[in-house]
């Protein structure tokens, strides 16, 4: 049995009014459509902006963190410099000690050594404190408010205060205080003419050596040492610490120190033929490399030797051939030591007529301290250099880097 519906006819009035609610419908349904539309760009507006806020603040509270970190290390690192000194110039102390009657055998460099050991004044800036980033963190609110972490707060505080109180007593403590101060520095030197020449020299270093202030310093070393080793056991430690906190590697201290706006690529072997001239404070002194085609390089060091004795300067020429490649993104330089020429040019030097006599022999002596020089002494011991490259994007500015050593730079020579 089939059951068959049918749709009731409307009336024209009901028709009209069935169109009028449609329409009614319709302007509510794109009144709350651009309501939600609007409801939706101001969320996404204020939303968006909120996330890029937040995400600045992390980006700079994990800036911060890295300069702090990043200061903190190299806090430490003069530590370990100062703590290597102390080492050293115990060391060395103690043997002349033992060869106190054969100074004539030591070196002029060990002599030296000594004597900035003992004085006021040999100091390196490798060995000074920077401050600067200590007054920012201390004097700045935004500081506070933008790291949070109490934890690492509290860290970076106390090594602050820790490394106040060590810098007290390095300039305080009876046992930190130099033997040599800046008045017997002047005595020695001025006065005495006691680095003048090697004899007057090392009367100077026996009659130190004899001295019992001299030798009260070098037995307390032991105790400056040790103070050393625990500030630094302990806050490196610590910094140790910092960086698990804020979640920073290694990688990252080392691309937030390096990072620079220069555009540098490294040098191919195209780029290096030439002669490149290192970058020097003064005319009297001179470095150029001059690299080939072949392979082959020649290195000519040029330098002003000033002595007591003359009215001017000789020059020293200092002359080294090898090979040369380029290995990844550094030059590598083999030494031929056999190759090396030392010459003292004489023509330069105005002197009184007696000392014109002993010129052979003190050009001689030149020769010999030169040969001693320490840049030799490590290429005879390892005649291998190998040096990371940065050029500049003219190819006229390269920038040479060994491990643990200042950056050099070189200008290659425009012949004319």
């Amino acid at each position: 049995m089939n059951i068959k519906f049918r749709m009731p006819k409307l009336s024209a009035e009901q028709t009209a009014n069935q169109s009028g609610n449609a329409k009614s419908r319709s302007i509510v349904k794109e009144l709350l459509l651009t309501i939600i539309a609007t409801t939706i760009s101001i969320v996404l507006t204020f939303g968006t902006a909120a996330w890029l806020e937040k995400r600045e603040a992390k980006k700079a509270t994990r800036l911060l963190a890295m300069t702090i970190i990043s200061d903190i290390d190299q806090s430490l690192e003069v530590y370990k410099k100062r703590l290597e000194v102390e080492e050293n110039g115990s060391r060395i102390a103690n043997y002349l000690f033992r060869n106190i009657d054969s100074l004539e055998r030591v070196s002029d460099d060990t002599l030296f050594a000594f004597f900035e050991y003992l004085s006021t004044c040999g100091f390196g800036v490798d060995r000074e404190i920077e401050t600067s980033n200590e007054h920012i963190f201390n004097s700045s609110q935004d500081s506070w408010r933008t790291l949070g972490d109490k934890k690492f707060l509290s860290n970076v505080q106390d090594f602050y205060n820790a490394r106040g109180l060590c810098e007290r007593q390095q300039q305080e403590w009876v046992y930190y205080r130099k033997p040599l101060t800046k008045d017997d520095e002047y005595r020695i030197i001025m006065e005495e003419s006691g680095t003048a020449n090697r004899e007057a020299f090392m009367k100077i270093c026996h009659r130190l050596l004899q001295d019992q202030e001299v030798r009260n310093y070098v037995d307390h070393a032991p105790l400056r040492m040790n103070n050393f080793r625990d500030f630094l056991q302990e806050y490196v430690n610590l910094n140790e610490e910092n960086k698990f906190l804020m979640g920073i590697t290694e990688k990252d201290l080392e691309e937030f120190r390096n990072q620079s706006l220069m555009t540098v690529r490294h040098a191919k072997e195209a780029d290096m033929v030439g002669v490149w001239d290192a970058v020097m404070a003064n005319d009297d002194n001179h470095i150029d490399y001059q690299f080939r085609k072949d392979h082959t390089f020649t290195n000519l060091i040029t330098f002003k030797w000033i002595h007591f004795d003359f009215q001017d300067k000789a020059q020293v020429c200092i002359s080294l051939s090898g090979s040369w490649a380029i290995e990844g993104d550094s030059l590598v330089n083999t030494f031929d030591m056999s190759t090396l020429k030392i010459e003292v040019v004489d023509s330069t030097i105005r002197c009184s007529p007696e000392v014109a006599k002993k010129i052979p022999e003190l050009k001689q002596g030149i020769v010999e301290m030169a040969h001693n020089a320490s840049f030799l002494l490590r290429l005879k011991e390892n005649n291998r250099q190998a040096q990371a490259t940065n050029l500049d994007r003219t190819g006229t500015r390269l920038e040479l880097t060994e491990p643990d050593k200042p950056p050099v730079h070189y200008q290659r020579r425009i012949e004319n």
